[in-house]
């Protein structure tokens, strides 16, 4: 068998499909090459590899199929073969490949100094890591995320690089910050995303559920540096070349106090200022009316299922008027209704 071959005999075992003569001549090959190697390294030596080997497979996240036994067995046949054909050198921290079998995702972990653990997600497709508290992080394409393999008594902190969404789990007595560059990001418990790639000149965060604080990443004072607070359907630009930090909307704003009746937006000769009321409950937003006039138009439609943007521009077309945003709030003008 040539070496192509063989590497298409190893791809096939790691999906599965490899029949029972073709899974044992790979167990054969593995034990083979064992017990074959002539490099010189102690007992004690051998079974340090071995241990931290088993170590870090344990901290593997459960893909899609379950690891068996023999899928075990080859990965640290293979991981020690590594070591082995490097030397001792090798016993120093080292970074390992997981992949899914239905390449969803593929990730590269590596065990960083002072125990910190980094993932870093090679694939085209979002990847999740879920934290030893139960957060869950779904790191996006090409992104990373350092983390300690045990969080601290008094704050849960991890560092990213590139894009991820949190789903953070509550605890208020140890909250949660994301380290992005020059921005902290600090919850408690809440879902929202960061996006903060090296080449880009700015980083974004954005909020879905809770509240969060963002500020720089500085050495100023807490009354000197700047920061803020963001809700729901709100999100923070930082500039990082003028050190600014800008609130805006997300670009979808989402319910997040859903109505209890589905009727709720079904409106009939109902005047402006209760329409947009009822639109910033809804959405947790702040609409304001700049003209006098708006506020004696009344609307009639039905704006169920249509998302923020299209409602607003529904609303407007009928009582001749315009929004426009500005910052975290949306501002109508405009002549108004004709009567």
């Amino acid at each position: 068998m040539n070496q192509y071959d063989f590497d298409l005999l190893l791809q096939k075992y790691l999906a599965g499909e490899c029949t029972p003569e073709e899974e044992k001549q790979i167990l054969d090959w593995s034990e083979n090459m064992l017990q074959s190697s002539h490099v010189t390294i102690s007992t004690s030596e051998k079974d340090l590899i071995r241990k931290r080997i088993w170590k870090r497979l344990s901290r593997i996240s459960r893909p899609v199929s379950v690891f068996n036994y023999t899928w075990m067995k080859l990965g640290i046949a293979a991981s020690v073969l590594v070591v082995l054909a490097f030397g001792s050198a090798m016993l120093l921290p080292t970074s390992f490949s997981l992949k899914k079998t239905n390449d969803v995702a593929v990730a590269m972990q590596s065990i960083l100094p002072q125990g910190n653990i980094e993932v870093k997600n090679t694939s085209d497709k979002p990847y999740k890591v879920v934290l030893e508290d139960g957060t869950e992080v779904t790191l996006k394409p090409q992104s990373s995320l350092s983390h300690p393999e045990h969080f601290a008594e008094k704050a849960r902190i991890v560092h990213l690089s590139g894009e991820a969404f949190f789903n953070v789990t509550k605890n208020p007595a140890r909250p949660f910050f994301v380290y992005t560059g020059e921005l902290v990001t600090r919850v408690l418990g809440t879902s929202f995303n960061v996006k903060s790639y090296n080449a880009a000149k700015s980083i974004e965060v954005s909020v879905v559920t809770g509240r969060v604080s963002v500020y720089e990443n500085s050495k100023k004072t807490p009354q000197t540096r700047n920061g803020i607070i963001l809700n729901p359907n709100q999100k923070i630009r930082f500039d990082s070349e003028i050190k600014v930090l800008v609130p805006e909307l997300v670009e979808e704003p989402v319910v997040v106090h859903p109505p209890e009746k589905k009727t709720l937006f079904i409106f009939e000769e109902t005047p402006l200022p209760q329409v947009t009321s009822m639109i910033q409950e809804v959405y947790g937003i702040e609409i304001v009316l700049e003209t006098a006039a708006l506020e004696n138009c009344v609307f009639t439609g039905d704006i169920n299922d249509l998302p923020l943007y299209s409602q607003l521009k529904l609303i407007c077309k009928s009582i001749n008027a315009n929004y426009e945003l500005r910052g975290t709030t949306l501002f109508m003008s405009g002549e108004g209704c004709r009567n």
